[in-house]
């Protein structure tokens, strides 16, 4: 802060002795929306509101200064009313300033039309708006828009978990940076407990990871999009969290380092001995921080038929709550695994709750993938012929397999070398009601962030299964201007 401090003075003096003007920072607002009770839908009070305030406080805490922050925490009637609040919330906004839009409801995905659709509603009247009508509400404000969706399906505003040529893809100009909490084809989760508290994974597991600079992987005290989504990966594994640009260094969010916030979770700092197991490891080895007295409970879900199933949760009590709260300090545990599926391979949801008093609270989740290591993963490769990135067009990767896996997935040129790395033995996540599937995004540029020719690009997927190394390859075609994309 003081080095800060030094470095604006020597900026006022050097601007006052050359008399040149000084630029202002840009602008920050922010609008925050929350719909839990619907005429027509599963109401989800009081998730959608705590969502609202948890935003709304890191926000506050976001050292830039919010201008303002508007809050709806009741909901939005229709198109028109959203149209119009936006409006109002931006209604001072200019080409140097950041409007923010945070969105939670339930969303909607029709398979057919490809039209997704977020549902509006305030307790006495219910519509929705569609992925273009939001656009050209946000169209109208001038600067850079940051917009956060928190629903079901939300990754279809953006074309992001959807395959198909035809899919919507708003929200593609510079202008634009969009973090959604799911996939196209992929279920948001809201929690609440018995009395007033709740939430949505995704939203929790954000706030927290920007508050608490967790998402700060080269500890600068500034959040990227890409940062974020990268902690997002880690820590929520509902469903997948999705962003475009797929790579972005713009700002989401600044904090100092020296005084991160880790007051709301009692619990944190959550790391996994091995995300990847075999069908013959029945344990889950991990450890994390206590930061205050709490009780502490596991849930470990199963991932069956292309859904999660929170019905039936394995549920462990930690040992040490015989003896009392958890005091503070490293844990390590191994917890073991009671499932009655005798499937080689399939996914685990790992769910640490803390309780204080009568509250209970996620306090981080884990994603853990069972691979087989026999058989043919049946990998195929399907990406568009062509794809225009200086339009700010991403091209779409969807890597199929017969069962979960790690992937390696690279970007050839017409010489057969690699420019651009998208996955390096990643493992792979469940993707909601498509078959087995993982998607890639390349924005055309090379390893160095430079956009490469036109020309032919090969797609190359790899995986290793046992003994053995598969390989599946398509080719796109990069076309047109090579303008940049912020």
């Amino acid at each position: 802060m003081i080095r800060q401090l030094i470095a604006l003075a020597a900026a006022l003096l050097l601007a006052a002795a050359s008399h040149a003007p000084i630029k202002a920072s840009p602008a920050c607002r922010a609008l925050l929306i929350g719909c839990d009770i619907f005429l027509t839908h599963e109401n989800t009070y009081p998730s959608a509101q705590m969502n609202v305030e948890r935003m709304d406080r890191m926000l506050r805490q976001d050292l830039r200064g919010y201008e303002s922050i508007t809050r709806l925490d009741q909901g939005v009637a229709d198109e028109a009313d959203l149209t119009d609040a936006i409006g109002r919330a931006f209604a001072k906004a200019t080409d140097r300033d950041v409007s923010l839009l945070y969105i939670c409801t339930h969303g909607l995905y029709d398979r057919v039309s490809l039209q997704p659709l977020l549902v509006l509603c305030d307790g006495e009247k219910e519509g929705s708006i569609s992925a273009r009508a939001l656009q050209q509400a946000l169209d109208r404000i001038p600067g850079r828009k940051i917009l956060i969706l928190d629903a079901c399906n939300s990754g279809a505003f953006i074309g992001k978990g959807e395959i198909r040529d035809e899919a919507c893809r708003c929200f593609t100009g510079p202008d634009y940076l969009v973090l959604t909490s799911s996939g196209a084809y992929e279920d948001s989760f809201l929690w609440h407990d018995r009395d007033t508290a709740g939430g949505s994974y995704f939203a929790q597991e954000l706030c927290d990871g920007l508050r608490s600079g967790a998402y700060d992987t080269d500890r600068d005290g500034i959040v990227t999009l890409s940062e974020a989504h990268a902690g997002l990966l880690e820590s929520y594994g509902a469903s997948t969290a999705r962003i475009y640009p797929q790579s972005s260094a713009e700002t989401l969010y600044v904090y100092d380092p020296a005084s991160a916030d880790y007051s709301e979770r009692p619990l944190g700092d959550i790391v996994l001995d091995n995300a990847v197991l075999t069908p013959e490891e029945d344990t889950l080895y991990f450890s994390f921080t206590i930061r205050r007295p709490v009780r502490v409970q596991y849930q470990i879900i199963y991932y069956r038929d292309g859904e999660w199933r929170f019905d039936s949760p394995q549920i462990i009590e930690d040992a040490e709550n015989a003896r009392g709260a958890l005091l503070p300090g490293r844990k390590q545990r191994a917890v073991t695994l009671v499932s009655e599926d005798e499937a080689d391979s399939g996914y685990i949801l790992l769910q640490i709750v803390t309780k204080e008093g009568r509250n209970a609270m996620l306090a981080g989740s884990r994603l853990f993938s069972v691979q087989q290591d026999h058989g043919d993963p049946g990998l195929t490769v399907l990406c568009p012929d062509a794809f225009r990135p200086g339009d700010g067009e991403e091209l779409p990767v969807f890597i199929g397999h017969d069962f979960p896996c790690s992937l390696s997935v690279s970007i050839m040129d017409g010489e057969n070398r690699m420019i651009r790395r998208l996955a390096y033995k990643t493992p792979s996540r469940p993707m909601g009601e498509r078959e087995d599937g993982s998607f890639f995004y390349w924005d055309g540029k090379d390893s160095k962030g430079a956009a490469v020719p036109p020309g032919e690009y090969t797609v190359q997927a790899t995986c290793r299964i046992g003994d053995t190394t598969w390989t599946q390859i398509s080719r796109t075609e990069l076309a047109g201007s090579q303008t940049p994309v912020p």
